[in-house]
């Protein structure tokens, strides 16, 4: 679609099912037709209307609200309608069928296609590419610590200080070419320190910046953790205290779980998908060995895995025996909590602080009594780095990778740039200032490129 796009586009831009409502978007030039055909006049810009809905027919199938709104005063910057209507799957496909009838050569009405509201906003400087993104991140927003983290995007002036910033590396080029081009005499000598200042500056907020996207980044999926370890380790007695439920059968025969058990939990910030799965062992039983096999596959391809161990069987054997399965299966060791489970009927609490040298990645909990679980949550929101309180929410921020990304290769930019400036390869410096800007201005898309615009608007609902 070119800023140029005649066609006028309509969608139902709430769900596709019945329900007791409706809100049906119109938007393009042959809007105020529409709404002469539909309700017998064009409502008064910006207000809510009471009004008769007829069809292609003349017939009225519906009475309900509609809203008008003037060019460019209005999302998409064009001419453009809401109806709200009621929202029996017959009244929707009228109210579709009379707008498209509406269309004719040179004066076409379609539908809409996924996000092409969202993008003719942004085609007609109604919005920056990235609060286009954090719109489509905002309708799938499944927590309220998503929400905040998009709305710090969208309200809290991001926009601006990447604009800021790329004003500011903008001078700092004019001002560097200006010293390869013409003599010192004519700009004066070049003062490095102050250059070099001046970067350093606006790369603490880069820095800030990236941190709190990179702790937003664990709020763009639902984790996952696994629990895994040696038979009657008590795995599925830590799941069903972790879930505050009884999700996992638990009995004193080892080898109770077979198969891979799912309990969805939110913790603090975090959505966690977390696996029980089959204790692991020496086994001739097929089945048994199948629900290992799978055990130790849902551990490789989790965010984070808990490797139980009774603490009243640790010892060194063990622990090396438990650390070179981990390594077989080639799971990072950074991936992997070593959970010290049944701590209420340890005799001797001692034995883990004096075999604390075998390992640093550990928790010693009761999952029977409660102790040491509100500690492993602990654990586990700092392992994401994100806190199981709202003190530090307002540091989290939510951005797509590809500014995450950007971000981050605009940072090395100017650490490249000191360093060039420093060691007086002004031409280099000049060439990493220009790189640096043109990442951030693909961040609000001040410079865009048709197919990422394609990628990004594709993903979105339609209707939106």
């Amino acid at each position: 679609m070119s800023a140029l796009d005649n066609d006028t586009i309509v969608a139902l831009s709430s769900a596709p099912i019945a329900s007791a409502l409706a809100i049906f978007r119109v938007s393009g030039p042959s809007t105020k037709r529409i709404l002469k055909h539909i309700v017998g006049f064009v409502p008064k810009d910006r207000v809510s209307t009471l009004a008769n809905f007829k069809s292609s027919n003349n017939r009225v199938f519906d009475k309900g609200l509609v809203v008008f709104f003037q060019a460019p005063k209005s999302f998409t910057g064009e001419d453009s309608c809401e109806f709200q209507i009621h929202g029996g799957l017959g009244v929707i496909k009228i109210l579709m069928d009379t707008c498209i009838s509406q269309s004719f050569p040179g004066k076409i009405v379609r539908y809409a296609e996924p996000g092409e509201f969202s993008k003719r906003a942004y085609i007609n400087g109604k919005i920056c590419l990235h609060e286009a993104e954090a719109i489509s991140d905002l309708v799938n927003a499944e927590s309220e610590e998503k929400v905040n983290a998009i709305n710090r995007i969208i309200n809290e002036g991001f926009g601006k200080d990447i604009i800021s910033l790329a004003n500011f590396i903008i001078k700092l080029r004019a001002e560097l070419e200006a010293h390869l081009d013409f003599s010192a005499d004519e700009t004066g000598s070049f003062d490095m320190k102050n250059f070099v200042k001046a970067i350093e500056k606006k790369q603490i907020w880069l820095k800030r910046t990236i941190a709190s996207a990179q702790k937003g980044k664990s709020l763009s999926h639902k984790l996952s953790i696994t629990i895994i370890g040696n038979a009657n380790a008590g795995k599925s007695t830590l799941l069903n205290r972790l879930s505050d439920r009884n999700v996992s059968i638990v009995h004193k025969d080892a080898g109770t779980t077979r198969d891979i058990i799912l309990s969805a939990i939110n913790m603090g910030n975090l959505q966690v998908d977390f696996f029980d799965t089959a204790g692991i062992r020496e086994t001739t039983n097929e089945i048994e060995a199948e629900g290992i096999n799978r055990a130790l596959s849902q551990a490789k391809n989790s965010d984070l895995v808990l490797f139980c161990v009774d603490i009243n069987n640790f010892n060194e054997h063990n622990l090396l025996e438990a650390k070179g399965l981990v390594n077989s299966v080639k799971i990072p060791e950074d991936k992997v909590l070593f959970v010290f489970t049944k701590l209420d009927l340890s005799c001797d609490n001692k034995i883990l602080k004096n075999n604390a040298h075998f390992i640093e990645n550990k928790v010693a909990v009761s999952a029977k009594t409660g102790e040491g679980i509100l500690n492993l949550r602990k654990v586990l929101l700092e392992h994401f780095q994100l806190k199981d309180s709202k003190e530090n929410d307002t540091e989290i921020i939510f951005l797509r990778k590809r500014s995450i990304h950007n971000l981050i290769e605009c940072e090395l930019r100017l650490q490249t740039c000191v360093e060039n400036a420093k060691s007086f390869s002004l031409d280099l410096a000049a060439e990493d200032l220009r790189l640096a800007q043109t990442l951030l201005l693909e961040i609000t898309g001040k410079i865009s490129n048709e197919v990422v615009l394609e990628e990004i608007f594709s993903r979105f609902c339609i209707g939106k």
